[in-house]
């Protein structure tokens, strides 16, 4: 565990200072609703775009200036068949909030016969010239059908930081040892340049690391996927995903899924762990999930 601590890099008290807020008052939308499908959000010194009616999805972090991500979105599966990513589930309702800097809380919700899912974005930044941000991410997910569903839920990365496709590495880390299983935690980087995400529970059942292509491609064209457990790639152009499995969904019940996500590209970042990070966001999840009980 001490060397698996030393590994890990602190994605920024930030985040641990941001869930105790949350986890006190919850997360608060302003006014701001709509169906605007391309939202940019900004807050202190950190930029992120998101596509809310494609498979580009969140598609541009930057801190400093510099992008350091390609795609990250997410897919879901009931029954079977080909995943679809959730931006086919309905044109989406969005509703945001606005910090000193801009657009830095984003709400948006598909709705189905079967589905009803709410995903939730919250942007912190580091500061100008800081040079690292945090996310939240949370994911609701409730049958609204009459039937029960088997659903799986997908999430998949691909930053490419440094715009350096040649010297990037990935990877995931399960339930406080490398390659156990569910999958809790990964971080890709490039140099002192990192990504890292902590999950809570619910962790992910099934992860893979790959070379870019692979996975979205198995995404958009494999029925029944299950990603392939492999937990590391690179050097290279990597990216990764993580799977999360809930059978039985019935009538009317919700299933969450709660990220936390630090990129950094400080040439000394401050030493933590991505477990502090997430314990954070456990008490943050937790009272979200008080809320809407």
């Amino acid at each position: 565990m001490s060397s698996m601590k030393a590994k890990f890099v602190s994605v920024g008290k930030e985040v641990v200072s941001l869930c105790a807020v949350l986890a006190v008052a919850g997360v608060l939308f302003l006014p701001g609703k709509g169906t605007a499908q391309i939202i940019n959000m900004n807050d202190n010194g950190s930029q992120v775009s998101v596509n809310l009616g494609s498979q580009a999805g969140m598609n541009n972090w930057s801190v400093n200036g510099q992008n350091q991500l390609i795609q990250q979105w997410f897919w879901y599966q009931t029954g079977g068949g080909v995943a679809q990513s959730i931006d086919t589930i309905s044109t989406p309702s969005v509703t945001t909030a606005t910090g000193s800097s801009g657009i830095n809380m984003l709400s948006a919700t598909y709705e189905n016969s079967q589905l009803s899912l709410t995903i939730q974005y919250v942007l912190s930044g580091g500061g100008a010239g800081a040079g690292n941000a945090d996310m939240l991410e949370s994911i609701s997910i409730q049958n609204v059908s009459s039937s029960a569903l088997n659903l799986n839920f997908y999430e998949y990365s691909h930053f490419n930081l440094l715009a350096d496709g040649n010297n990037n590495a990935v990877q995931l880390f399960g339930n406080g040892v490398i390659g156990g299983l569910p999958f809790t935690a990964v971080r890709q980087s490039n140099s002192y340049t990192f990504i890292e995400e902590a999950i809570i529970p619910p962790y992910a059942n099934y992860g893979e690391a790959a070379i870019a292509g692979q996975t979205l491609n198995e995404l958009n064209t494999v029925p029944g996927l299950v990603l392939n457990d492999n937990a590391s790639a690179g050097p290279g152009d990597v990216t990764w995903a993580f799977q999360w499995v809930q059978n039985d969904l019935a009538p009317g019940q919700v299933f969450d899924v709660s990220i936390a996500k630090g990129l950094s590209n400080q040439p000394i970042p401050e030493p933590t762990t991505v477990a502090l990070i997430a314990l954070g966001l456990g008490a943050w999840g937790m009272a979200r999930r008080r809320q809407s009980s």
